[in-house]
Order: structure tokens, then C-alpha cells, then sequence
């Protein structure tokens, strides 16, 4: 059995994430569920769980992305709870992926959000249905058993304390653009800017919105009337004074209505893509609405709210007695140094100014909100000792808060979504997020479930995993054992075919690793004077539960169930030689032995049973811990040093596969907020990351107005993922600086089927030559061939700038088609998955780049069948076409 075991390739488990831990940036931290609903981080150790046992020519490797960092806390000790697991359960037929049609793009399939939000002027339902994920509070690195102090993180961007709402008869103004002068950067000379007197009211107008729906109009007669309605009545909000006016309902009421019929517009159009851009847009006017109804209410309920006046004494005294309570409680006392008491004790001296205190009081809430707890940490964060520390910290942290603003950093965002926005908008949410005021801390739920959305989800269904499974081994033992008193020795040789069975669980990831087979016998059992030879079959099945949540990994006691058959061969007696009494001895041994066969049958079943779940509990357990070092190393370290926060959003387990989404962002950034391209219904594999994951990460990379030669960029930026980097290309050129821009200074977007890489450059120098102020685009456009999918440059380098001649432009292009070579592709499938036999039969059945989501997808293999969003394929020479 434990030969068995180590054959089970647990480095399939890690193919669930490779793309999105390993090379799509979306490992995520654990989060406390009990109050939230959402996804998983640990996960991604229950899929390490037994790295090395590896099935050295058949595991299946990762895909070859560029690793990109994750952090994730420590993992917790892991519980072995002698629950009995529940057979029942496991009375599935082997579980495999449905082959059903292609869903392409289709939002209205395998949906994101079940329902919306619940709102205060109008209940909305979506026009397209998307998943809300529960409220993941980032916060800054947490100490481990025992939480230390860690200083708390500032944000690569200072943006300012939201300023106080206007009065209802003031125009709407945007933020002071003083205060701004910071957050706002100079716009890229390729963003269109912000168009003039766009909004006469308090409203702010909607203008990526209308240009979107202009563009359908245009495009698509059929819906050319649906679109100008809209337009029509996202131009009267705009023209409202007030945001609490009664007229805003009414104009809601009609873009409720008109965001239900996109679904119903979108039903008769030909094409996949065509329904698409009509669900998209009616989607976006679902996550606005989403958060105008509650701004709505909010405004008509508290245009008299007074901010919260904390009492001093109060939080005098709730300090001493916590800070009591802490020393009294073992390992109670580091807490006070992590949630930095004695700093707070400063919030109530009148020499701190009201800005460092709303900080520091948001800091604490992040630290005790972490979302890098271990279980005990985070039960012990959710325990009534901090009730009160948090409810006067929500105090201490409430200010004013200017609606309009905020409304407007979402236009601004949703208009170009570049780092200041990003970074604008997450701060509102970090503001109004520990509200006291029940409404506005709503708000700040409905702005993190549509704007702070996954950023990268992966499925990974039964049938693959059991591909990957070995179909049968088999292992020969001699046999030294003792049943009912008898000295047993002989040969056996057992058959064990594993399978994984996925238990329905809407909330976590419930996994049955199920092993059946037979063991086939050849021994003597001596007792006494007799010997008797037998052959022995049994059959056995041993079962074990694995439960991955937000809290970890709970494995369960394997259980098991046998049947032991025996039949005599021949017996001998040492008295067999002499006559009468040799006859008597055999007959007597011969009725003990029928009379000890059940109680030795029973002894026997016993101990199969013990021996197939001591040796299966052993091993998992030996190698979850193997697989957390291993985890550590490649993820946690790497997203440590980038400081970013990745939180679970969504963990699912259905009939076929494995669900994930999660969020990679520090909390001063954004995610995804659009929807994502779905994947073929009968695909074995499928994973959909949004841009914001590269450009979270690429903007913690802390490149802004630095300066480089690229050689050692490539070498910092890799030593920051593996211990030993590899070399540069050879065809990297040497002796070239770079000075970054202090915003963007490299960005990814994923649009109209190609990915956009965008470098923008404060001064370039190579030998004598130097360049400043420009932008270099180069584009990446998908190409497949059965089981590859790759990523290749496409077309020419892109050089955008004011004072770039002839001579600058041959010179620039000479530097940066090396740099991004057409030689280098990005390999999304490598030539071992390839290759692989176990996929013989598959192939890359999608590779879509849309609206700021790059979706690939693996499924079976048919003559005719076209890989979605492809339209280059490789060609036998290598070249593409």
C-alpha cells in the first residue's frame, strides 16, 4: 500500500493551479469563512499535498508561464479529525467531465455572480448573473504563532482623505485637483482624456459607458434603440443635482429595466460575439447600478450625518482592560505588539492629527482582518476580546465622505483603468469599508464585490485527475504475520487501482481519494503439531476524506472495508507418520482449523483494514508537510517579498470539477470587474485570468522611475521567484539603461485578441545615444496547435513619442525587437503536456483575449473542431501563420 501511495502523483493536484499559482499569479491567502462565502488559497497546498511522491515519467507538468509570485499564510498543523467518513458519499459513479456545446463567450453560462447584491431603491437582478464575492479585508503581512509587529506597508501612491459631500444644490465638482496633484498622473499621450462638462449635476457622467453603447449602436442596428435609451437616461442622472434627489429613483427604475432586456436582445443575434458585446454592456450597467442605488440611499438617508465623536475615556479604559486581558491569555501577549496598542494609546492625544489617527485605526482593523491567519490566529481574532477594540476603532477611522467623488473615481476607472484610478478608487473602499454607518459600509461591500472582483479562476475537472492516476499497481510482499495464535509466512501480491471522487460542496473543496483492489496469497499457518498451505484472496477498499477551505486542510481518518477468502490446499501434522495416531492428530487439527475460520477470517479482514489506512493517513500526512515546504518556497516567499495579498473569492466542488477564483492585490489595487470568458462546456481543464493579476503584480515589481541595464532587471526580477535565476537570453542586448515613468511604467492589457505589452520610458541611454518620453507597444497574439497554446509577438513594435525622428525610430526598434523578441514565445502549454499520452486525445479548445481576460481551455479532440480565438496556427517549419 505505501508503494501504492507514493505512486499517486500529487504533482497532478498542483496542474490544478500551475497556471494560476505557478504561472497566472492567483495563489491566494486563506480567508475566515464563517460569516463570508468565498475561495481558496490553501487549496493550493492540498494540491501539493503529496508533491514528491512523484509518478516520475508520468506526472504531469506545469504550464510554462512566467512564475509569478503568491503569498499565502503558513500553513495551519493539519486536523485529523476520526470522523467516519461518509461511504454513501462515495457511491458515485467515477466522476468525468459532461461533454456539452461549446459556450465560447456566452455570459449567461457558468456565471460569475449568482445574484446581485441587495439594494436599497430597486432590487436588481443582472441582466448577466455574476458571482458577489464575500468581503475579503486585505491587510498587511500578520505575524505567525505568535503575531509580531510588521510594519505596516504605504502605498506606492499617497491619495487623499475623500473631501466632504457637496451640498445638494452645489454643481458636482471633481476631487480638488491640489489634493490630486499626487494620485493624478500626467495621461498618457495614448488615453483619451476625460471629456469637458460631461456631467451638469451631482451624478458623474457615465462616459466609457455611452461610448460603449455608441459603438453598439453603430454596430448593431438590431439593439441601435435599446443602447439610445440608455444613453438617454445615463444622461438625465448626469444632469441631476443631487444625489439624493427622488428623481434619481425613477431614472434607476428605467435602467434596471433596460439592463433586463440586454439578455433578451442578445438572444436572436448570430453570433457568439455579438451576443457577447450586448451581455457585456448590460453588465456594465448592472455593476453600476449595483452601486448608484446604494450611493442613492446612503445620500437620502445621512445628508445630516454627523461623523462619529470617539470618546477618549472610553477608549482609554477599553485599551487598559484588552491589553489585560491579552497578558492574561497564553501567547496573548505578542497580540498587543501585532495590533499596536501601544501606538493606539496616541489616537486620543491631541498632538496627533486626525488623518494619522483614521490611519492608524484602519491599519489595526486590517491586522485584525487579516487574511493570512492560521485557523487558531483567526479564531482567535473573530473571538469577543476584540469587540469592543473594533467598535471604537470603526469610530476612530469614520470621516466624512464625498459620494460624488467616489462615484466618480468609478467612471474614471471603469474609463481607463491605469494605476491612479485603480489606486483611487481602492482607497474610497478602504475608507468607507469600517464605516459604522451600516449603509455606507455596504457601499463599500457592493464597490469590493464588483470592482475588487477574482482575478483569476481555474477548473479542473474528475476525469483529468484520473487520467493521471495510475490504472493499476501492483506489489509483491512476503508475508511474516501471526493470526489466531498461528506463525503465518508465505508470498502476496496486491492489485490497487486509485481514483479521486469530487463530493458536491458549494462552499470548499471536498475530495475522496478511493483506493480499491485485491490481494492474492500463497502461505503456511503453523500452530502446534499442524501446518496447513493455503491461497488466500481478499478484496479492500480504503477511503479518505480531504476538505480544503479557507481555514486549511482537514484530512479525515481513511477508513476501509475487506473481504478475506481462504482455501486449503493440504495440512500435515508432525504426527502424520505414524500409524492410527497420526490419522487421530490430523482430524483433530482439521476440526480446529474449521473451527477457527471465521475468527480468523475477521482477524485477517482487521487487519488489511489497519494496515491500508494507517499506511494511507501516514503517508498523506508525510507528504502535506513535504508539500507545504516545497509551497513555501515557491510561492509564499516570492508574494512575501512583492507584498501583495492574495484572498480567496470562491471555492466550489461540483459533481465534475474543481472550482477556484481568487484575487491577487495589495490592498491599495483593484481586480477584475468585467466579465470573464467562459469556457467550453466539456473542457477537462480550463483557467481565466484578468490583466489586473499581471498588473498587480507588475506594479508591486516597484519599477516607477527607477533606473536599470536590462541584464541585471532580468536578473533582479527573477531572483525574486527562484533561489537561481537563470541566465539572460543571449539575444537580450547589452550596455542599455532604462529609466522607468513614475506611473505605468509597464503594463498588460488583453483586448481584441491579443495581449498588449506597453513600456513607457522616462530615458533610454545605449552608449552615447539617449531617448526620453516615450512609449513602446508591442503586441502578443495566441496561436495553437493541439495541444499547445502559445502566445507570439505580432506585428511590428509600436514607438510612441513627440520628438522621435527617422534615425531615433530605427534605432529604438533595433533595441526592442530583441527585447521582445519574436523568438521568445510565451508558452501557456508546454511540449510535455503536449506530448503527453494521457491527452492524446485532447486538444486547446479555447484561447480567447477579450475585455481584459485571457481564457485557455483544454477538451477533447475532434477532426474539425477549431480552437476558439485562435486564427494563427503553427505551421510544420515553425513559422505561423
Amino acid at each position: 500500500m505505501s508503494r501504492l501511495v507514493r505512486r499517486f502523483s500529487w504533482k497532478l493536484f498542483l496542474l490544478v493551479v500551475a497556471l494560476a499559482a505557478l504561472s497566472l499569479s492567483a495563489p491566494e491567502a486563506w480567508r475566515r469563512y464563517q460569516a463570508r462565502q468565498a475561495s481558496s488559497q490553501d487549496a493550493l497546498a492540498a494540491l501539493e499535498l503529496a508533491h514528491s511522491q512523484s509518478l516520475t515519467n508520468e506526472s504531469l507538468p506545469a504550464f510554462e508561464l512566467p512564475e509569478l509570485p503568491a503569498e499565502t499564510p503558513e500553513f495551519a498543523p493539519v486536523a485529523i479529525e476520526p470522523v467516519r467518513n461518509d461511504f454513501a458519499a462515495f457511491e458515485t459513479p467515477k466522476q468525468v467531465a459532461k461533454t456539452g456545446p461549446v459556450v465560447a463567450e456566452q455570459i449567461d453560462n457558468d456565471p460569475s455572480l449568482p445574484e446581485s447584491p441587495t439594494r436599497t431603491a430597486v432590487k436588481v437582478e443582472p441582466a448577466i448573473e455574476f458571482e458577489k464575492p464575500a468581503e475579503q479585508p486585505p491587510a498587511e503581512v500578520p505575524a505567525f504563532t505568535p503575531p509580531v509587529e510588521v510594519p505596516a506597508t504605504p502605498a506606492e501612491v499617497p491619495v487623499p482623505s475623500p473631501s466632504p459631500s457637496p451640498s445638494p444644490s452645489e454643481p458636482r465638482t471633481l476631487p480638488d485637483a491640489a489634493n490630486h496633484s499626487t494620485l493624478k498622473p500626467s495621461v498618457p499621450p495614448d488615453v483619451a482624456p476625460a471629456p469637458e462638462n460631461a456631467s451638469a449635476g451631482a451624478w458623474p457622467h457615465a462616459t466609457a459607458l455611452v461610448a460603449q453603447l455608441r459603438e453598439l449602436a453603430t454596430e448593431e442596428p438590431n439593439v441601435a434603440h435599446w443602447a439610445q435609451q440608455t444613453i438617454t437616461q445615463l444622461e438625465d442622472l448626469a444632469k441631476v443635482n443631487s444625489l439624493a434627489s427622488p428623481q434619481v429613483g425613477n431614472i434607476l427604475d428605467q435602467l434596471h429595466a433596460l439592463s433586463l432586456q440586454a439578455r433578451e436582445l442578445a438572444v436572436p443575434l448570430k453570433s457568439d460575439n455579438q451576443r457577447s458585446r450586448v451581455l457585456r454592456s448590460g453588465y456594465a450597467i448592472v455593476r453600476r447600478i449595483a452601486v448608484w442605488q446604494l450611493a442613492h440611499a446612503v445620500a437620502f438617508e445621512s445628508e445630516h450625518r454627523q461623523t462619529a465623536t470617539p470618546s477618549t475615556t472610553e477608549w482609554t479604559v477599553c485599551l487598559t482592560q484588552l491589553e489585560q486581558k491579552l497578558q492574561s491569555i497564553p501567547g496573548g501577549s505578542p497580540w498587543i505588539t501585532y495590533l499596536r496598542l501601544p501606538q493606539a494609546r496616541k489616537l486620543s492625544n491631541s498632538e496627533t492629527s486626525a488623518t494619522d489617527r483614521r490611519d492608524l485605526a484602519r491599519d489595526i482593523l486590517r491586522r485584525l482582518n487579516s487574511t493570512q491567519f492560521d485557523p487558531q490566529q483567526g479564531d482567535f481574532a473573530e473571538s469577543p476580546v476584540f469587540f469592543e477594540l473594533i467598535a471604537s476603532l470603526k469610530n476612530w477611522a469614520d470621516e466624512p465622505v464625498n459620494l460624488t467623488s467616489v462615484l466618480q473615481a468609478i467612471e474614471d476607472y471603469e474609463r481607463q483603468d491605469l494605476t491612479a484610478e485603480s489606486t483611487a478608487l481602492a482607497e474610497f473602499y478602504q475608507h468607507i469599508r469600517w464605516s459604522p454607518d451600516k449603509k455606507l459600509a455596504e457601499l463599500g461591500d457592493t464597490i469590493n464585490s464588483y470592482y475588487r472582483n477574482g482575478n483569476v479562476r481555474v477548473a479542473i475537472s474528475a476525469e483529468l485527475v484520473n487520467r493521471f492516476l495510475p490504472k493499476e499497481a501492483r506489489m509483491a510482499e512476503y508475508v511474516q504475520d501471526y493470526i489466531q495464535g498461528a506463525y503465518v509466512e508465505g508470498n502476496s501480491e496486491a492489485s490497487t487501482r486509485l481514483r479521486l471522487v469530487l463530493l458536491p460542496d458549494r462552499l470548499r473543496w471536498r475530495l475522496g481519494l478511493e483506493a480499491q483492489g485485491e490481494v492474492a496469497s500463497d502461505t503456511s499457518s503453523t500452530k502446534g503439531p499442524a501446518t496447513f498451505y493455503q491461497n488466500g484472496t481478499s478484496h479492500y477498499r480504503v477511503r479518505k476524506m480531504l476538505l480544503v477551505d479557507r481555514r486549511g486542510v482537514k484530512l479525515f481518518n481513511a477508513e476501509a472495508e475487506a473481504n478475506a477468502n481462504n482455501h486449503l490446499n493440504d495440512y500435515e501434522t508432525s504426527y502424520d507418520s505414524i500409524p492410527i495416531l497420526g490419522s487421530i492428530a490430523r482430524a483433530i487439527a482439521r476440526d480446529q482449523y474449521d473451527a477457527a475460520q471465521d475468527s480468523a477470517r475477521a482477524e485477517v479482514e482487521g487487519k488489511i483494514r489497519g494496515r491500508a489506512t494507517t499506511r494511507i493517513d501516514q503517508a498523506v500526512a508525510e507528504q502535506l508537510k513535504k508539500g507545504q515546504e516545497n509551497f513555501k518556497v515557491k510561492l509564499l516567499e516570492p508574494m512575501r517579498k512583492l507584498n501583495l495579498e492574495p484572498a480567496p473569492v470562491d471555492m466550489e466542488t461540483t459533481n465534475d470539477r474543481l472550482i477556484a477564483r481568487y484575487r491577487l492585490a495589495g490592498h491599495e489595487q483593484l481586480a477584475s470587474h468585467t466579465p470573464r470568458p467562459q469556457a467550453p462546456g466539456d473542457s477537462l481543464l480550463s483557467v481565466q485570468v484578468h490583466e489586473s493579476a499581471f498588473n498587480n503584480l507588475l506594479n508591486h515589481l516597484n519599477l516607477s522611475g527607477k533606473r536599470y541595464e536590462l541584464r541585471e532587471l532580468h536578473k533582479e526580477v527573477t531572483s525574486i521567484f527562484t533561489a537561481n535565476p537563470p541566465p539572460p537570453p543571449d539575444d537580450l542586448p547589452e550596455d542599455v539603461y532604462v529609466t522607468f515613468m513614475e506611473s505605468d511604467p509597464i503594463r498588460v492589457d488583453c483586448e481584441d485578441g491579443r495581449v498588449r505589452l506597453t513600456i513607457r520610458i522616462k530615458q533610454l541611454e545605449h552608449g552615447k545615444s539617449k531617448w526620453q518620453n516615450f512609449t513602446v507597444r508591442g503586441y502578443y497574439a495566441p496561436y495553437s496547435d493541439q495541444l499547445e497554446a502559445n502566445l507570439a509577438r505580432d506585428g511590428v513594435i509600436e514607438l510612441i513619442g513627440e520628438r522621435l525622428r527617422v534615425g531615433d525610430q530605427i534605432a529604438l526598434r533595433g533595441i526592442f525587437s530583441r527585447v521582445l523578441s519574436r523568438n521568445r514565445t510565451l508558452n501557456l502549454v508546454n511540449k510535455q503536456i503536449a506530448l503527453a499520452p494521457e491527452l492524446r486525445d485532447q486538444q486547446v479548445t479555447q484561447l480567447v483575449i477579450h475585455d481584459g481576460w485571457m481564457g485557455v481551455a483544454l477538451g477533447p479532440k475532434h477532426p474539425e473542431r477549431k480552437t476558439i480565438g485562435v486564427t494563427r496556427v503553427k505551421q510544420k517549419d515553425g513559422e505561423t501563420r
